[in-house]
């Protein structure tokens, strides 16, 4: 059964890649979302990898029940995107803060 606490991960994902759109667009910076994509690519491959590798061992599991039931080979929808949207935060983050404390 879907209940809300299927949508916690989901509306966290979505509130962090806001939150990066805020920073870029009315903090005033210019993030280049091709180059920071290709910057991150090699990273978020080794580790999808390293999940999808980890999950069928058996070193960990996700709370599917818990999450929509979007699966892509055996990671859920919310775990691939965590894999973009957190370190594109991260890189707001930083851009930010070069902008604002030099």
């Amino acid at each position: 059964m879907f209940e809300l606490t299927n949508l916690y991960y989901s509306i966290y994902l979505v509130v962090v890649f806001l939150s990066v759109l805020l920073i870029n667009y009315v903090g005033g910076l210019k993030i280049d979302f091709r180059k920071a994509m290709f910057a991150l690519l090699p990273v978020i491959l080794v580790f999808v990898a390293w999940d999808i590798l980890a999950t069928e061992l058996g070193h960990w599991e996700f709370g599917i029940d818990k999450m929509l039931g979007i699966v892509i080979i055996n990671q859920p929808i919310e775990e691939l995107a965590f894999f973009i949207a957190v370190p594109l935060f991260y890189i707001a983050v930083w851009e930010s803060a070069k902008k604002y404390l030099s």
